[in-house]
């Protein structure tokens, strides 16, 4: 009898040894861990003339000129052939993307003048660009790498008073008596790249 008690207790002992091995190899395949990634999403805080345009990815602004006088012609009045400039502002400093932004140039319907016509820009004080005068836009790429300014554009407008122009003198001359101002549209676009 104590040989079959004996058998029993290594049979025990060999089931509890193999349900051990079963359930710790077992757990080795059903052990599982969970982990969270964190990344940040990218910025595209872009502000012009101190306004941000999260709200959308264009930009309208009607900007009135200033217009610097010379010999001819007051200070801060416009005339026929009045030569003047607006500047704008363009910060993405905080942007973390690279992207392209077209700006359009449109006399606004308000206007005193219709013959307000964008003829040059500069960017950041540099080379003076001519507009071609059908097709008045700026188109630019800002690298994400280069961002770490703001981007002044100065844009040079005159009064048309040549050839090509839709106001006659009759025109002209109601555009001072009216007491308007001259008024461009800007439309300003921004496109990430990719």
């Amino acid at each position: 009898m104590k040989r079959k008690h004996f058998i029993y207790i290594l049979a025990f002992l060999s089931f509890v040894l193999c349900i051990f091995f079963i359930q710790e190899s077992y757990a080795k395949y059903l052990t599982s861990t969970s982990e969270n990634a964190s990344i940040n999403v990218a910025r595209w805080r872009i502000l012009v003339n101190n306004k941000d345009i999260r709200e959308g990815n264009t930009a309208d602004a009607v900007i009135v000129p200033v217009f610097d006088g010379n010999e001819n012609i007051a200070s801060g009045i416009i005339a026929p052939t009045s030569e003047g400039y607006f500047d704008l502002v363009i910060d993405a400093t905080e942007a973390d993307v690279s992207f392209k932004y077209n700006i359009n140039f449109s006399v606004n319907d308000d206007s005193a003048v219709s013959d307000l016509v964008a003829t040059k820009y500069s960017i950041n004080n540099g080379n003076v660009v001519d507009l071609n005068r059908d097709n008045q836009s700026i188109t630019n790429e800002v690298l994400q790498a280069n961002n770490t300014a703001p981007i002044y554009i100065r844009v040079y407008v005159i009064w048309d008073d040549g050839e090509n122009s839709a106001m006659d003198n009759t025109a002209d001359t109601e555009a001072t008596k009216n007491g308007k101002t001259a008024k461009m549209n800007v439309n300003l676009s921004f496109i990430q790249l990719k």
